[in-house]
């Protein structure tokens, strides 16, 4: 079976591609929810051993579709990434042999959330977002990313989700995933399992509007900066249903045995749920 196959119908294989900080891994745990609430069922296919919480991949390349797919053998599988969109896997999305969608942010509460992830890191010893101190040092990254997202997002069949619309109207992308899939589920049935914050992956704040922490001179300059990008997202559009001013918490920890056990009901969930396919290594 090679990539493009199909499962009754419906494209085995479902790319959940996100902009950092995006909430891109609770939209690739609600596509999961979706293909098990389905009834279809979701296949496990985790690169560094059967411990991931995710199907996560740097890089998606015709080649990894095609080993994926041999090992699935009619089993959807959702892959998640933050990687470049590979022409030939652009020319699969284009063909509707495989589905994608994309997630994105406001610029500036990507900034937010990468500068809380660089204190983290740096309290606990770790390397990844550690060099991040200050807004205007995400900037450089923020430019990288947002052509990447536009290059997934020019896939007419790739289907855009904001972070809004994923957090905040949470009903109605479940909606929309299960219409692109073909497939009807409960939204209620498919949310219920993420309703403690614990079991939605890289939670932080979860709060909407959160660029309202920003000093308003250093807003100005992502303003200014990604004025086109703005114009064309309309980003406030995506939160009809607030009414007030929202209130702000405190970032997640991110580690210790709150996170831990956060983990582990992660875990044993999506080994309950999925079949594990293979282990892969990105290419």
């Amino acid at each position: 079976m090679v990539a493009g196959s199909t499962w009754q119908g419906r494209p085995m294989i479902y790319i959940c591609y996100g902009v950092t900080k995006s909430a891109s891994t609770f939209l690739y745990q609600l596509t999961e929810e979706i293909f098990s609430a389905s009834g279809l069922g979701f296949s496990r296919s985790p690169s560094h051993g059967v411990l991931d919480l995710s199907n996560y991949y740097d890089t998606i390349t015709p080649n990894l579709l095609d080993q994926v797919a041999s090992a699935a053998h009619g089993r959807p599988v959702v892959l998640k990434t933050h990687g470049d969109l590979d022409p030939g896997v652009a020319a699969r999305i284009a063909a509707g042999e495989i589905l994608a969608s994309a997630s994105i942010r406001d610029p500036r509460e990507i900034a937010l959330s990468m500068v809380d992830h660089g204190r983290r890191a740096r309290r606990d010893g770790e390397e990844a977002f550690s060099e991040l101190h200050t807004v205007l040092e995400t900037l450089p990254s923020l430019d990288a990313q947002l052509a990447v997202f536009q290059r997934w997002a020019q896939v007419k069949t790739v289907k855009v989700f904001t972070y809004n619309q994923i957090c905040f109207d949470t009903a109605a992308v479940v909606t929309a995933v299960a219409d692109h899939l073909g497939v009807s589920v409960d939204p209620q049935r498919v949310m219920a399992p993420f309703a403690a914050s614990g079991m939605i992956g890289q939670f932080n704040m979860g709060v909407p509007r959160r660029y309202l922490t920003m000093d308003p001179a250093m807003q100005e300059i992502f303003l200014a900066r990604y004025a086109a990008f703005y114009a064309a997202m309309a980003f406030e559009q995506n939160l009809p249903q607030l009414t007030s001013a929202p209130t702000f918490g405190a970032p997640r920890p991110s580690a210790g045995p709150a996170r831990m056990v956060a983990d582990a009901r992660r875990l044993v969930r999506r080994l309950a749920h999925g079949v594990q396919i293979w282990r892969f290594r990105s290419r």
